[in-house]
């Protein structure tokens, strides 16, 4: 998918030079499958250097996601407590205050 998705974005300029002047040059050199060839793995490499980014990624983002899961029942308990504890601040001082007045 994401060959196809970078084939339709590159595609009037990758067919340029392939068949303007790639086409021209390997047949006045006379190697009809060499120089295409080239011209196709270095096309390719971007492609495949950004599916290895792609993949690395997910499995960064899958790891964390893991960690975060373990982590998360603690932090509600912990942000639970401590609004817990500020709403029992706040409403003994509104409280006292009021008395105080």
């Amino acid at each position: 998918m994401l060959g196809i998705l970078f084939a339709f974005a590159f595609c009037p300029v990758s067919a340029a030079l392939f068949f303007g002047s790639l086409v021209p040059l390997a047949a006045d050199r006379g190697s009809p499958l060499f120089l295409p060839s080239v011209y196709g793995v270095g096309t390719a490499l971007p492609v495949a250097g950004f599916a290895v980014l792609l993949a690395a990624g997910s499995g960064w983002v899958n790891r964390t996601v893991h960690r975060l899961q373990v982590i998360e029942p603690w932090a509600r308990r912990i942000t639970a407590i401590v609004l817990i504890g500020v709403g029992v601040f706040e409403t003994l001082r509104s409280t006292l205050y009021l008395i105080s007045v």
